[in-house]
């Protein structure tokens, strides 16, 4: 894939952090390899990259660091 599906522009690799639920807890994944619209910014993840967030979760990885992340009630 090299263009956007939304806008038609050109996708580059890029690193990019996901913020991924799994079973109830949050997690931070930096560094995450993605295609990125360089014209509206969607980001496209490549099967490869979906299997190594399920590893990096599933596999017990030790995090880098803990954040503390705010959580806010809109209603």
């Amino acid at each position: 894939m090299s263009d956007c599906l939304y806008c038609k522009g050109k996708l580059k690799p890029e690193r990019v952090t996901r913020v991924q639920e799994y079973d109830g807890h949050w997690y931070i994944i930096e560094n995450l390899p993605a295609l990125v619209c360089e014209q509206c910014g969607e980001v496209y993840y490549t099967p490869d990259a979906h299997d190594r967030v399920i590893d990096l979760i599933q596999n017990g990885t030790q995090p880098i660091r803990l954040e503390s992340v705010p959580v806010l009630d809109a209603s």
